[in-house]
């Protein structure tokens, strides 16, 4: 390959990493037991191109399984500039799973782009870009209250060099934000997911402060905050609203 094919390659890789044509119109999928399915928005954002949306399901381990929930239709044709619709049907199988906790699957779409037009000599790379959301089986004894917001039941205990943050809800809780306060992430934070009636160990490296920051995901893809205070026990508690 001469450098100026492989200068044309990376040009071509670039754009096309930056940006999924494809898009969901949401970062997970809530699914309530008193629902027959749940439906999301397949947006295809490009102005001049057809894609092929390929969807299907996981199970916790990340292997496809459609023993519980199906993705209909499993593979569809989207024009550019249009939206089409993705169910998630449920199984009878989900008869089966835990009635005092959440349960957890995935939820993907692959875009598959049409065939490159013909460029000569030029070499070409195409990217077939995949969407993971998180799909959360809730059964019914877990329907949660208007205004309630479970994670704030989340306790913590302050360790040498860390802090224990614990679950005793039967709901998965995402914590995408962990720091010293409002403005400053602790370095080498990622974003990390507690399983229900389970705890995480969250790394402070070198702080020697007793006041934490953490943001949770909630049901909308929202980021709320919660404000710990750790003299002795830590106490935690919602951040409020400014007037």
């Amino acid at each position: 390959m001469t450098i100026s094919k492989s200068l044309s390659l990376f040009l071509v890789i670039l754009p096309l990493a930056c940006q999924a044509a494809i898009q969901p119109d949401r970062t997970r999928i809530i699914f309530n037991a008193s629902d027959k399915a749940a439906s999301l928005k397949l947006e295809n954002q490009s102005k001049r191109l057809p894609y092929l949306a390929y969807s299907w399901i996981e199970n916790d381990q990340g292997k496809k399984d459609d023993t519980y929930f199906t993705a209909l239709p499993p593979i569809q044709r989207l024009e550019p500039n249009a939206t089409t619709q993705v169910r998630v049907v449920k199984q009878e199988n989900v008869r089966t799973l835990p009635a005092d906790r959440e349960s957890l699957f995935y939820f993907n779409v692959r875009e598959v782009p049409p065939n490159p037009e013909n460029n000569g000599d030029h070499a070409i790379v195409q990217l077939a870009v995949q969407s993971r959301l998180k799909l959360f089986w809730r059964p019914a004894g877990l329907k949660k209250k208007p205004g309630v917001e479970v994670e704030q039941q989340l306790t913590a205990a302050q360790q040498n060099g860390a802090l224990r943050v614990q679950n005793p809800t039967g709901y998965y809780i995402t914590l995408a934000w962990f720091g010293k306060d409002l403005s400053r992430l602790f370095p080498g934070f990622n974003s990390t997911m507690i399983a229900p009636f389970s705890a995480v160990t969250l790394n402070t490296g070198n702080y020697s402060g007793d006041t934490f920051s953490l943001g949770y995901m909630d049901d909308y893809g929202g980021m709320r905050m919660l404000n710990v205070r750790c003299h002795g026990q830590c106490v935690v508690a919602a951040v409020e609203k400014q007037k």
